[in-house]
């Protein structure tokens, strides 16, 4: 690490904690003297020394909107270089899907990706590509519904092309060298193919297809194509094809109230996925195709089922049960509104749910079900 607790960084940026690292960056939680206000700040990782990152920062700072974290400044101090952004109390979506979501049911996917949808629109307009995005460079809040969602490291990914592209040429001349590079390692489940070919060609389309990968990987809970050597494989097939063809998730269709949504979703995740980048939308059409989208934007809360099957006094049992959070009053849901993948429900089970009026209780509606703590 560069920086320990209490260091003063440029005399305004006092190093609180180090917060977490990622393929080319390290994270510290700062505390900005001047402004009274929690920052993070993002510096290279040990041997990594480049002008991209000042480039990188001068990007981030013009793209201001409330889906993107704001790059706030920029900081040359010997040869330390570091970019300071708004902190984000959270963790990053791909986090939430390692530990917490087994996948997400339509409305949740339809909520998350709105959100991202609008921060790369933003980008867009002024001219900026990602190049990077992928799950890991997205935050979220730690809420069940995500209420907080901001794309992140449009500095970082401009330090990082010059990694990948090397990264790329390498593995057209040694496949092992995949597993070596955590950078490529991540990002290929979510590059699109024109990455693979000219890596310097790839513009704005770039993104859409990621954003598309995104999406179907938060609908099937793992990536359309999968991960490593496997993926590139399964992408190369697609090129050649001309298309990409993916069967839908294998829990669609047993909703009947989101069917419709689903199918959306699902058309919205083949059109981003074009292999030809001028058949992709842009991300204006991606956010009007989002804003088209009817879908619960209802809180989350994240609790425990109690009772399934529920009992009643008569001795039946009814497709029903109730969820209980933190030991509070329970709240009925019914199996129609349960979302899993090939699991019924079960007492002691985690999900994610959110509430719509009811007599005697409010109903739940609908409950996710979520990976074991």
């Amino acid at each position: 690490m560069k920086f320990k607790a209490d260091n003063v960084v440029a005399g305004r940026y006092r190093i609180e904690s180090f917060h977490l690292e990622g393929g080319m960056q390290e994270v510290y939680r700062c505390f900005d003297l001047a402004l009274g206000r929690v920052v993070a700040l993002k510096t290279p990782r040990e041997g990594i020394v480049d002008k991209r990152f000042s480039r990188g920062a001068q990007m981030g700072a013009r793209v201001v909107h409330p889906n993107v974290a704001a790059t706030l400044d920029y900081v040359e101090e010997g040869s330390n270089r570091c970019l300071v952004e708004e902190f984000i109390e959270g963790v990053d979506l791909g986090r939430r899907l390692a530990s917490d979501f087994i996948f997400l049911d339509p409305s949740l996917t339809a909520w998350v990706v709105h959100n991202i949808a609008k921060g790369l629109q933003a980008a867009h307009r002024v001219g900026i590509c990602h190049r990077d995005l992928k799950p890991s460079n997205i935050m979220t809040s730690a809420d069940g519904r995500m209420d907080v969602v901001k794309l992140t490291d449009f500095g970082i990914a401009k330090l990082a092309e010059k990694e990948l592209e090397a990264e790329i040429e390498k593995f057209e001349l040694d496949e092992n060298t995949l597993t070596s590079s955590s950078t490529l390692l991540g990002a290929v489940p979510y590059l699109a193919p024109e990455c693979w070919n000219d890596w310097a060609s790839a513009e704005q389309p770039a993104d859409i297809w990621a954003f598309g990968a995104i999406t179907c990987h938060l609908l099937l809970g793992k990536p359309p194509f999968g991960v490593g050597k496997g993926a590139i494989m399964k992408m190369a097939q697609a090129e050649v094809a001309g298309k990409v063809e993916l069967p839908p998730p294998e829990w669609f269709g047993q909703h009947l109230e989101t069917a419709k949504l689903e199918q959306e979703l699902w058309a919205l995740v083949h059109g981003c996925l074009q292999i030809d980048p001028k058949l992709r939308p842009t991300a204006d059409e991606v956010v009007q195709r989002c804003e088209a989208l009817c879908y619960s934007a209802t809180p989350r809360k994240v609790g425990v089922i109690t009772t399934y099957p529920h009992t009643y006094t008569s001795g039946r049992k009814a497709n029903a049960g109730f969820i209980s959070v933190d030991g509070g009053d329970p709240v009925f849901f019914h199996l129609s509104e349960f979302f899993s993948i090939g699991v019924k429900p079960q007492v002691g089970q985690r999900v994610s749910f959110g509430t719509a009026a009811g007599k005697p209780r409010e109903r739940c509606s609908p409950v996710l079900l979520l990976q074991s703590p």
